[in-house]
């Protein structure tokens, strides 16, 4: 019985209870829901609605594959690289985003506040990396790349790992060079 109760627990922990629609307004409001619902990836549109999007554990794999591949450029490149857990304030209405894997050049983060870097960065990354999920079309994730660029970001790639079809817009930084079979095989 008590195995049985604890089991209840930690699914109740991980269930998502959102009242719809669910408008996020701040920045403290999306942090607020995501502390509270751990285990899913909040993202806030410019209207304040958000989509929410756990991550497949496969999809995980792939993911974190394209985060190690840009860790490993942010090594010699300089600049920092990031997971999916890390949201961006992009576009004039602070629309949040978390790309799959992404990377910031140093002199983008030096040119940060004080008061921009304590949040959701207000800056499109230069290099986003975005792997097509089991539930969401290639067409949503190439638009999704196309938006990164439109709002800053100078290279952006979409990934299918079911057909293996990749997509790239902008113009890869020197010296970085990504392995689309291993993030796609990860």
């Amino acid at each position: 019985m008590r195995a049985i109760l604890e089991i209840r627990r930690i699914t109740e922990r991980m269930a998502i209870f959102l009242k719809t629609p669910l408008i996020l307004e701040t920045d403290d409001d999306l942090v607020r829901v995501s502390r509270e619902n751990p285990g899913y990836r909040f993202e806030r549109e410019k209207d304040g609605t958000i989509a929410v999007s756990p991550t497949h554990t496969k999809g995980g794999a792939k993911s974190l594959e394209a985060a190690v591949q840009l860790h490993a450029f942010a090594k010699k490149a300089g600049g920092k690289a990031f997971d999916s857990n890390t949201g961006f304030a992009i576009g004039p209405q602070r629309r949040v985003f978390s790309p799959d894997a992404s990377w910031v050049s140093q002199p983008r983060i030096d040119a940060l506040t004080a008061a921009e870097g304590a949040g959701f960065w207000p800056i499109s990354p230069d290099v986003i990396i975005e792997v097509k999920s089991d539930t969401d079309s290639f067409d949503a994730t190439v638009t999704k790349i196309a938006l990164f660029i439109e709002r800053g970001s100078g290279y952006a790639v979409a990934i299918d790992p079911e057909t293996r079809e990749v997509v790239e817009l902008g113009t890869i930084p020197d010296g970085l060079g990504l392995d689309f079979d291993a993030i796609i095989d990860a």
